[in-house]
């Protein structure tokens, strides 16, 4: 009786764990907080960010030369750069 309890909860739990489609979601994602707010920074791989913050979300385009790893440690970072 356990064998047959422990398989029906293994073939349920693959069930759950397969049937999810994330076909519309960003392959790199990275969460962080700058200033205790709650930051999601997402790679969409045609050299756009999507960044979402406080309810808000935004589409940007990285400037050349500027990889997603680079922005996103840098908006995490929290710090401000100024190019004079």
């Amino acid at each position: 009786m356990k064998k047959f309890m422990c398989l029906a909860v293994f073939a349920l739990a693959l069930g759950f764990t397969s049937c999810g489609s994330d076909d519309d979601a960003p392959s790199n994602c990275r969460e962080c907080e700058v200033l205790t707010i709650p930051v999601s920074v997402c790679d969409n791989g045609d050299g756009t960010v999507t960044t979402s913050a406080a309810g808000e979300s935004e589409t940007i385009t990285l400037p050349d030369g500027t990889s997603f790893e680079d922005y996103a440690n840098t908006l995490c970072s929290g710090t401000i750069t100024i190019g004079l």
